[in-house]
């Protein structure tokens, strides 16, 4: 299993953590596989995906004959694909993301090429034969002692902006001498994200594989809500002034929508700031986040390239449209300052974590 003994052998973002010196062998699949477990599998022709993310973040091309090791787990990406953990043990499947997420591509817009094709070897087995699961090398719980004022960062839908939002907002705090930390809740497995949040400031950084899981996509409540308080656990415990958090993909999508309605994860959040790529997505978002009593202080992301659709946005919102240029001159910490709130522990949070995250975090039953 190590690298010296294929020289093509390439592991993906994916499986950061897991030890490389727990990978022993490969090991026939003996069933259907589970989210988070380990694969090996030769690239057979290569599609989309031209390249794949490593473990140290490094992008490396791929080609016929390549050898990577993979994990098994979902995507939801309504501008690339839609695919899913193989129901049995399968001889082939495809590459989902440039992070190494492996599984049955079930749909794809149409601008997308068919995916990358694997030969599936086996299951990532340890020195006594088991496999290995992502899930069983997560963060652990930890007690939430409050603190930090959480933003959260949501969007109207896939590349409506969030990251870019969400990581100048964390520039512009770091900038204005406050210790911000960052994370990004759901979402699929890759390393982008999580060092563009570090390149403008945030310390520490941590994202949903870090607590076990190479995408949220068809998680139950139970899980979504356990990476979530894991996340802002480890993050407060750093005591930075501010965390930002990012929730993947729109507000429709099945996860996002499942967060928002639970009180918990409501509770836990003191400032939105909501991304869209028109004033008609601006107006709908913002009103579908108040209706939901949740606190939206500003809007941005694609929308703000254009003045004149800004204009429109905050016409019909109310809530000022941020450009970059406006956030680094500070209006966003003017805003964040002005809705400060003396926020108490997240006992929310903190009891949900100890009552129920021993349950699900590091489990790798499903």
């Amino acid at each position: 299993m190590q690298s010296s003994d294929y020289p093509y052998l390439k592991h993906s973002f994916a499986t950061h953590r897991v030890p490389l010196n727990v990978m022993s062998s490969i090991a026939p699949l003996s069933g259907a596989p589970r989210i988070g477990d380990l694969v090996v599998a030769d690239v057979l022709s290569i599609g989309k995906h031209t390249t794949i993310e490593t473990r140290d973040g490094v992008t490396s091309s791929l080609f016929p004959g390549d050898r990577i090791v993979g994990v098994f787990g979902n995507r939801y990406a309504t501008d690339q694909y839609e695919g899913y953990v193989p129901a049995q043990p399968v001889e082939e499947c495809d590459l989902l993301s440039v992070g190494g997420v492996c599984g049955l591509v079930a749909s794809r817009h149409e601008s997308m090429k068919p995916p990358t094709r694997l030969r599936v070897l086996g299951a990532v087995s340890d020195q006594d034969g088991y496999p290995l699961n992502q899930r069983d090398f997560g963060i652990s719980a930890a007690y939430d002692a409050g603190g930090a004022e959480v933003i959260l960062v949501v969007g109207a839908s896939m590349n409506a902006g969030k990251t870019t939002l969400a990581g100048m907002l964390v520039n512009a705090l770091a900038r204005a001498g406050h210790r911000v930390a960052a994370a990004k809740v759901t979402g699929t497995a890759a390393g982008k994200d999580a060092r563009f949040f570090a390149s403008a400031g945030a310390r520490p950084v941590l994202d949903f594989t870090h607590v076990g899981y190479p995408s949220t996509y068809m998680l139950d409540v139970n899980e979504l809500l356990s990476v979530h308080c894991s996340l802002l656990a480890h993050l407060r415990a750093d005591k930075p002034d501010y965390v930002v958090l990012e929730v993947a993909d729109g507000l429709l999508q099945r996860e996002t929508s499942m967060l928002l309605a639970s009180e918990v994860f409501r509770d836990s959040i003191d400032h939105i700031f909501y991304a869209g790529g028109d004033a008609l997505a601006i107006e709908s978002g913002v009103r579908h986040l108040r209706e939901r009593g949740l606190p939206v202080r500003a809007t941005g992301g694609v929308i703000s390239q254009s003045l004149l659709a800004s204009v429109e946005a905050e016409q019909v919102s109310g809530l000022p449209c941020l450009t970059s240029e406006r956030m680094m001159a500070g209006e966003a910490v003017e805003i964040l300052r002005a809705n400060h709130q003396a926020r108490k522990p997240s006992v929310g949070a903190a009891v949900y974590l100890r009552d129920l995250v021993p349950s699900t975090v590091n489990s790798a039953s499903s």
